[in-house]
């Protein structure tokens, strides 16, 4: 289910909303008859496991830099004072 509401009512009643957000709705915040956002239940991960394995995923999608491995010396070097 969808309901639309004006930004300035969704100031008002933020809590209302998650928890309404919360229990599945969808909500389409406003401003001036305008879609502007939306508020929507999160999908959490079943267990631990598969939290990992999704964020594990995520973050082989994104472009790697590409540099090359610092020397062991340059890992543990200390900065002089």
């Amino acid at each position: 289910m969808t309901t639309q509401i004006a930004a300035f009512d969704a100031k008002q009643k933020l809590s209302e909303l998650l928890n309404r957000a919360h229990g599945g709705e969808t909500i389409v915040i406003t401003r001036h008859g305008v879609p502007y956002a939306k508020l929507v239940p999160i999908e959490a991960p079943a267990n631990r496991d598969e939290a990992k394995r999704q964020l594990l995923e995520r973050l082989r999608q994104q472009a790697s830099l590409n540099l090359p491995p610092l020397p062991r010396e340059q890992l543990y070097k200390r900065d002089e004072l």
